[in-house]
């Protein structure tokens, strides 16, 4: 009703408990007109807008939140005050920046970071491009080096989407492993996990060899400086081997280690790939390769000691020559953002990739029939953000009832609290 500072009586600066009594002493003003009473604005201030009396309807809405801007920023008790300037002002800036931002992006489309040419990821980020597309939602799909460089991208603002493995996504988060340089990554968001990423380890098919012999082999984990290469050192690890100690380290990205592998110049290449993971496939249809079996110890202690990895088995005849089951552990490939997303456009992008369905296999993805509601919060390393946990949630309670997960699965999961 239009108290000032001065007569509110019960405010805290250290902040308020419930319970606490509060008194806001105002007034109003009424004047009488032909036996009736009318309220009179004071100054600095309008009654509330009544509906146009043609359609009754009211002012449209940015119409009616410029008046209350204005109201708020030529009110008595906000020129007095210097605080109070200052909260508007960053306040003002703060929406004028959002709403270019998100202008600029419904316009030009979001910037998705994706992965290396023909690799999976780009693969399954053209795919959503292009059923999300059909739905208002125009994504740019960004070729990159990988999981590592696509949290760069969002960090510095360059992506406001990018794909990367839950273990990678949660490094990022707490700025260890390739990004303690950086610092904790703490607006770092989901927005949901898509599919199971599992470690594959290969060698060729006339060696006999398991994990433990591949002491003072050489062993490609990749390009340096990539996401993935952290987590295959923790696998080697648990098996007893130390990247530089025990075996040499090759850097190649991974179809140049297959090509090396069948050609005997190294000894074994490791990826961390959603299945069935096209490269595999098909040079394992042309190649004598097969992959390794993780150690049922080993698989145990990595379990315990990473909240992102997940026991796994890649499943008989998945590719060829494989016609049993392998044990692995995994993890999940994640959709990130930044808290910067709008709660609506990160519910409006959930909506739009959740529901795409079979439509993603067809469009090119392998792994896109695995995306799926019921899977969409396993292994949430970061934050999900509010936005799109709202619309996994009217998803949810309107698709078929939800698989019941493993608790060790469930617990997993990172409130966004």
């Amino acid at each position: 009703m239009g108290a000032g500072p001065r007569s509110i009586i019960g405010v805290d600066s250290s902040g308020n408990k419930a319970g606490d009594r509060i008194i806001a002493h105002a007034s109003a003003i009424y004047r009488k007109k032909n036996n009736n009473w009318e309220r009179v604005s004071s100054d600095n201030y309008t009654t509330e807008e009544a509906p146009f009396l043609e359609s009754g309807l009211q002012k449209p809405a940015t119409e009616r939140l410029l008046s209350t801007l204005n109201t708020i920023t030529t009110s008595i008790p906000y020129t007095s005050s210097k605080t109070a300037q200052k909260v508007v002002q960053q306040e003002l800036e703060r929406s004028v920046t959002r709403i270019n931002g998100r202008l600029a992006r419904l316009q030009d489309g979001y910037p998705f970071a994706g992965g290396p040419n023909k690799g999976e990821y780009l693969v399954f980020a053209q795919s959503i491009a292009d059923i999300t597309q059909r739905n208002q939602v125009k994504m740019i799909p960004l070729i990159t080096s990988g999981s590592t460089e696509n949290i760069d991208l969002l960090r510095t603002g360059n992506a406001t989407i990018a794909l990367a493995p839950a273990d990678i996504a949660l490094m990022a988060y707490n700025g260890t492993g390739p990004f303690e340089g950086h610092g904790p990554f703490a607006e770092l968001r989901t927005l949901g996990s898509l599919y199971p990423e599992l470690a594959h380890i290969i060698v060729r098919q006339d060696s006999e060899i398991k994990i433990i012999d591949l002491k003072g082999k050489k062993i490609s984990l990749g390009p340096a400086g990539s996401g993935g290469r952290t987590t295959i050192e923790q696998i080697l690890a648990a098996h007893g081997l130390y990247a530089h100690k025990d075996y040499k380290v090759i850097d190649a990205p991974f179809t140049n280690s297959l090509q090396q592998l069948n050609k005997e110049e190294i000894d074994a290449v490791t990826q961390i790939i959603g299945v069935p993971a096209t490269p595999i496939r098909a040079a394992m249809t042309q190649s004598n390769l097969r992959i390794l079996p993780l150690e049922p110890l080993a698989v145990k202690r990595l379990i315990q000691n990473n909240p992102a990895l997940l026991s796994l088995n890649i499943a008989g005849g998945t590719y060829s020559n494989q016609s049993k089951r392998i044990p692995t552990v995994g993890t999940a490939a994640l959709m990130l953002t930044t808290s910067e997303l709008t709660i609506a456009e990160a519910e409006n992008m959930a909506n739009a990739v959740y529901n795409a369905g079979q439509y993603l296999l067809a469009a090119g993805s392998a792994q896109g029939a695995q995306v799926s509601v019921t899977t969409s919060k396993i292994c949430l390393t970061v934050p999900i953000h509010p936005g799109a946990d709202e619309a996994l949630r009217k998803m949810a309670h309107t698709a078929l009832p939800r698989a019941v997960l493993p608790r060790k699965i469930q617990k997993q999961s990172i409130s966004n609290n």
